[in-house]
Protein backbone atom coordinates (compact mmCIF):
# COMPACT_ATOMS: atom_id res chain seq x y z
CA UNK A 1 0.00 0.00 0.00
CA UNK A 2 3.27 2.27 0.84
CA UNK A 3 3.96 2.09 -3.11
CA UNK A 4 0.64 2.51 -4.01
CA UNK A 5 0.14 5.80 -1.91
CA UNK A 6 3.61 7.03 -3.02
CA UNK A 7 2.81 7.13 -6.43
CA UNK A 8 -0.19 9.41 -5.65
CA UNK A 9 2.45 11.53 -4.08
CA UNK A 10 4.91 11.29 -7.12
CA UNK A 11 1.99 12.60 -9.30
CA UNK A 12 0.88 15.37 -7.22
CA UNK A 13 4.83 16.49 -7.30
CA UNK A 14 5.06 16.31 -10.82
CA UNK A 15 1.48 18.52 -12.04
CA UNK A 16 1.13 20.32 -8.97
CA UNK A 17 -0.39 21.25 -6.63
CA UNK A 18 1.99 18.78 -4.73
CA UNK A 19 1.38 17.71 -0.95
CA UNK A 20 3.89 20.17 -0.31
CA UNK A 21 2.80 22.91 -2.08
CA UNK A 22 -0.62 22.41 0.08
CA UNK A 23 1.27 22.25 3.47
CA UNK A 24 2.71 25.87 2.35
CA UNK A 25 -0.90 27.11 2.71
CA UNK A 26 -1.46 25.41 6.06
CA UNK A 27 -3.58 22.68 4.21
CA UNK A 28 -3.32 19.24 4.42
CA UNK A 29 -4.26 15.73 2.83
CA UNK A 30 -6.21 13.79 5.36
CA UNK A 31 -7.72 9.87 4.42
CA UNK A 32 -11.35 8.63 5.25
CA UNK A 33 -11.40 5.22 3.10
CA UNK A 34 -8.93 3.17 1.03
CA UNK A 35 -10.51 0.04 -0.41
CA UNK A 36 -7.64 -2.62 -2.05
CA UNK A 37 -7.77 -5.43 -4.22
CA UNK A 38 -4.71 -7.79 -4.32
CA UNK A 39 -5.29 -10.41 -7.35
CA UNK A 40 -2.13 -12.46 -6.80
CA UNK A 41 0.88 -11.83 -4.85
CA UNK A 42 4.25 -10.61 -6.60
CA UNK A 43 7.15 -12.41 -6.88
CA UNK A 44 10.54 -10.83 -5.56
CA UNK A 45 12.29 -11.07 -9.17
CA UNK A 46 9.15 -9.29 -10.67
CA UNK A 47 9.15 -4.95 -11.78
CA UNK A 48 6.06 -3.48 -10.22
CA UNK A 49 4.86 -0.44 -11.94
CA UNK A 50 2.23 1.84 -9.76
CA UNK A 51 0.32 4.39 -10.96
CA UNK A 52 -2.34 6.94 -9.56
CA UNK A 53 -4.75 9.57 -10.61
CA UNK A 54 -6.82 12.07 -9.04
CA UNK A 55 -10.12 11.84 -10.05
CA UNK A 56 -12.91 14.33 -10.64
CA UNK A 57 -14.34 15.38 -7.27
CA UNK A 58 -16.92 18.10 -5.44
CA UNK A 59 -17.84 18.96 -2.12
CA UNK A 60 -15.49 18.51 0.49
CA UNK A 61 -14.42 14.91 -1.08
CA UNK A 62 -11.50 14.23 -3.12
CA UNK A 63 -11.10 10.98 -5.18
CA UNK A 64 -7.85 9.10 -6.10
CA UNK A 65 -7.59 5.71 -7.89
CA UNK A 66 -4.21 3.56 -7.78
CA UNK A 67 -3.02 0.60 -10.37
CA UNK A 68 -0.11 -2.34 -10.08
CA UNK A 69 1.23 -3.78 -12.41
CA UNK A 70 3.48 -6.51 -13.68
CA UNK A 71 3.78 -6.10 -17.11
CA UNK A 72 0.12 -5.49 -18.71
CA UNK A 73 -1.27 -7.90 -15.74
CA UNK A 74 -2.95 -5.84 -12.90
CA UNK A 75 -1.89 -7.40 -9.81
CA UNK A 76 -3.82 -4.47 -7.33
CA UNK A 77 -6.25 -1.95 -7.89
CA UNK A 78 -7.26 0.61 -5.01
CA UNK A 79 -9.60 3.82 -4.53
CA UNK A 80 -9.40 6.31 -1.90
CA UNK A 81 -11.36 9.13 -0.73
CA UNK A 82 -9.42 11.67 0.99
CA UNK A 83 -10.27 15.31 2.87
CA UNK A 84 -8.96 18.79 2.63
CA UNK A 85 -8.29 20.23 6.31
CA UNK A 86 -6.79 23.21 7.59
CA UNK A 87 -4.00 22.27 9.91
CA UNK A 88 -5.04 25.17 12.19
CA UNK A 89 -8.35 25.25 12.61
CA UNK A 90 -8.68 21.74 11.66
CA UNK A 91 -11.47 22.84 9.76
CA UNK A 92 -12.84 20.41 6.49
CA UNK A 93 -12.32 21.96 3.27
CA UNK A 94 -14.04 22.27 0.13
CA UNK A 95 -12.71 20.24 -2.98
CA UNK A 96 -12.27 23.10 -5.23
CA UNK A 97 -9.13 24.22 -2.61
CA UNK A 98 -6.97 21.77 -4.60
CA UNK A 99 -6.65 22.89 -7.86
CA UNK A 100 -6.87 19.94 -10.39
CA UNK A 101 -6.68 22.01 -13.80
CA UNK A 102 -2.76 20.19 -14.33
CA UNK A 103 -4.05 17.01 -12.96
CA UNK A 104 -5.06 13.98 -15.67
CA UNK A 105 -8.25 13.00 -14.28
CA UNK A 106 -9.58 8.85 -14.29
CA UNK A 107 -12.75 7.79 -13.74
CA UNK A 108 -13.51 6.91 -10.10
CA UNK A 109 -14.23 3.31 -9.25
CA UNK A 110 -14.37 0.93 -6.31
CA UNK A 111 -12.61 -2.22 -6.47
CA UNK A 112 -15.90 -4.02 -4.51
CA UNK A 113 -18.33 -2.12 -6.29
CA UNK A 114 -21.04 -1.06 -4.26
CA UNK A 115 -20.33 -3.56 -1.47
CA UNK A 116 -20.36 -1.53 1.60
CA UNK A 117 -18.58 -2.29 4.97
CA UNK A 118 -19.36 -1.46 8.27
CA UNK A 119 -18.77 -2.95 11.24
CA UNK A 120 -21.96 -3.26 13.21
CA UNK A 121 -23.44 -3.08 16.57
CA UNK A 122 -23.56 -6.80 17.30
CA UNK A 123 -20.63 -7.08 15.69
CA UNK A 124 -18.41 -4.51 18.03
CA UNK A 125 -19.96 -6.54 21.04
CA UNK A 126 -18.17 -9.98 19.75
CA UNK A 127 -14.64 -8.11 19.58
CA UNK A 128 -11.74 -9.37 21.66
CA UNK A 129 -9.50 -7.22 23.03
CA UNK A 130 -6.02 -7.38 21.87
CA UNK A 131 -4.39 -4.57 24.21
CA UNK A 132 -2.93 -1.28 23.92
CA UNK A 133 -0.20 0.89 22.01
CA UNK A 134 1.35 4.12 21.65
CA UNK A 135 1.39 6.36 18.81
CA UNK A 136 4.84 7.18 19.01
CA UNK A 137 7.22 9.31 16.52
CA UNK A 138 7.69 6.35 13.77
CA UNK A 139 3.99 5.99 13.51
CA UNK A 140 3.95 10.12 13.02
CA UNK A 141 3.26 11.35 9.37
CA UNK A 142 3.53 15.28 7.53
CA UNK A 143 0.47 16.39 9.24
CA UNK A 144 1.41 15.12 12.79
CA UNK A 145 -1.17 12.46 13.24
CA UNK A 146 -0.84 8.69 12.88
CA UNK A 147 0.27 7.28 9.17
CA UNK A 148 -2.73 5.85 7.17
CA UNK A 149 -0.06 2.61 6.11
CA UNK A 150 1.00 2.42 9.76
CA UNK A 151 -2.56 1.63 10.59
CA UNK A 152 -2.36 -1.69 8.33
CA UNK A 153 0.50 -2.95 9.80
CA UNK A 154 -0.10 -2.74 12.75
CA UNK A 155 -3.08 -4.94 12.15
CA UNK A 156 -1.50 -7.46 9.67
CA UNK A 157 0.42 -8.38 13.24
CA UNK A 158 -2.60 -10.12 14.39
CA UNK A 159 -3.63 -11.65 10.89
CA UNK A 160 -2.55 -15.28 11.89
CA UNK A 161 -2.63 -16.60 7.82
CA UNK A 162 0.13 -14.04 7.68
CA UNK A 163 2.44 -15.84 9.11
CA UNK A 164 1.54 -18.90 7.34
CA UNK A 165 2.23 -17.66 3.99
CA UNK A 166 -1.34 -16.43 3.02
CA UNK A 167 -1.12 -12.69 1.53
CA UNK A 168 -3.19 -9.99 1.67
CA UNK A 169 -6.28 -10.28 -0.63
CA UNK A 170 -8.78 -7.87 0.27
CA UNK A 171 -8.51 -4.84 2.25
CA UNK A 172 -11.04 -2.21 3.19
CA UNK A 173 -10.04 0.61 5.49
CA UNK A 174 -11.71 3.43 7.48
CA UNK A 175 -11.02 6.16 9.32
CA UNK A 176 -12.99 8.09 12.08
CA UNK A 177 -10.53 9.83 14.23
CA UNK A 178 -6.67 11.30 13.74
CA UNK A 179 -4.62 9.32 16.52
CA UNK A 180 -1.80 12.17 17.63
CA UNK A 181 1.63 11.46 19.27
CA UNK A 182 1.52 9.61 22.55
CA UNK A 183 -1.84 8.67 22.12
CA UNK A 184 -2.68 5.41 23.44
CA UNK A 185 -5.34 3.14 21.30
CA UNK A 186 -7.40 0.09 21.88
CA UNK A 187 -7.46 -2.49 18.91
CA UNK A 188 -9.89 -5.13 19.20
CA UNK A 189 -10.56 -8.00 17.16
CA UNK A 190 -13.67 -10.40 15.38
CA UNK A 191 -13.33 -13.15 12.84
CA UNK A 192 -16.64 -13.49 10.77
CA UNK A 193 -17.67 -15.09 7.31
CA UNK A 194 -13.89 -15.53 6.24
CA UNK A 195 -12.98 -11.82 7.22
CA UNK A 196 -10.61 -10.69 10.00
CA UNK A 197 -12.01 -7.10 11.28
CA UNK A 198 -10.43 -4.84 13.14
CA UNK A 199 -11.61 -1.45 15.29
CA UNK A 200 -9.21 1.13 17.18
CA UNK A 201 -10.60 2.81 19.84
CA UNK A 202 -9.32 6.47 21.60
CA UNK A 203 -8.70 6.80 25.21
CA UNK A 204 -11.75 8.55 25.11
CA UNK A 205 -13.61 5.38 23.71
CA UNK A 206 -14.49 6.65 20.22
CA UNK A 207 -13.66 4.55 17.74
CA UNK A 208 -10.80 6.14 15.33
CA UNK A 209 -10.08 3.33 12.84
CA UNK A 210 -11.80 -0.18 11.67
CA UNK A 211 -10.65 -2.66 8.93
CA UNK A 212 -11.89 -5.80 6.76
CA UNK A 213 -9.07 -7.99 5.71
CA UNK A 214 -9.59 -11.25 3.73
CA UNK A 215 -6.03 -12.93 2.71
CA UNK A 216 -6.00 -15.77 0.08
Amino acid sequence: MHELQEAGRIQMEHDRPSVDDLLDRNIALMVNRIDLKINRAVEADEEVTYTSNACPSDRASLLRIYEAKVGDEQVAFSSSIWSLVNIRSRKILKAKELSMKNYTLAKYRNPFGDRKFKITDEEEKAMETLGTFKVGREYMDDNGHMNNVKYLEHVEEWVPELKEGCFLKEIRLHFMKEALFDEELTIKRLRKGGAWYFRMYKASGEANFECEIFTS
